[in-house]
């Protein structure tokens, strides 16, 4: 963990960025979770993002959690200018270690994006892999393969991007932590606050539901999430 926190902050602690560009960044998040599978626990996430240059960023999110799973998460983001917003492209891999189960949870995923000032929507393609711990070949047959998923975010702003607050309403099956099933949306109220030029403030809220495609929707799981950014 110590050596990946390291790589995390290396690149941020060089970055030079240029006035009016977005911002190298690291967060600290704590939140508190509850569901029907795991009952409540705590989630502590460690967020770095790295705007390379105006045509490529990156991100990497570590989780751990009380209920005993460490999630990794990095993605990668070519970017391409439009008269309004931006297209882009996302690769995005993400390797679950759930403990308390003993299995190994792998998603890869590619999907297309476009994101303007109040909107940001995407939809891409997913394949996962659950390897029970310890695997052997002999037992093939526990291995579970979902080679395609559909993956989708909508997401709207209530003030521009740049704006020093905002609140953000998202329905999606994909975020830093996790990526569900194509019937199982997660629903978002998130919003930030910029103390300084340097420290943002962050407060969101997660509900998911069971059953949602199936007229028969009850809750099954929700998080509120608190951190601080601090953007070089």
């Amino acid at each position: 963990m110590f050596v990946f926190c390291g790589m995390l902050l290396a690149p941020v602690a060089m970055a030079q960025v240029q006035p009016g560009s977005a911002q190298y960044s690291v967060s600290l998040h704590v939140g508190y979770a509850h569901n029907l599978t795991y009952g409540s626990y705590a989630n502590f996430d460690l967020d770095a993002y790295m705007p390379i240059n105006k045509h490529f960023d990156m991100q990497a999110n570590l989780r751990t959690s009380t209920a005993d799973f460490y999630t990794l998460g990095v993605q990668l983001r070519p970017k391409f200018a439009l008269p309004v917003g931006e297209l882009y492209l996302e690769d995005r891999v993400m390797a679950r270690w759930v403990a308390r189960d003993e299995i190994n949870d792998f998603v890869h995923a590619l999907s297309i994006g476009y994101m303007m000032q109040y909107v940001n929507a995407q939809v891409g393609m997913s394949t996962r892999i659950i390897i029970p711990q310890p695997y052997s070949f002999k037992d093939a047959d526990a291995m579970v393969l979902e080679p395609f998923n559909i993956i989708y975010r909508v997401e709207a702003f209530v003030r521009p991007k740049m704006s020093p607050w905002n609140i953000s309403l998202c329905v999606a099956n994909v975020d830093n932590y996790q990526v569900e099933r194509v019937w199982q949306p997660m629903f978002y109220l998130g919003g930030w606050y910029d103390i300084d030029d340097h420290w943002r403030v962050r407060l969101s809220g997660k509900m998911k539901l069971a059953g949602m495609f199936h007229l028969n929707a009850h809750y099954y799981g929700a998080e509120l999430r608190a951190g601080a950014e601090y953007r070089f």
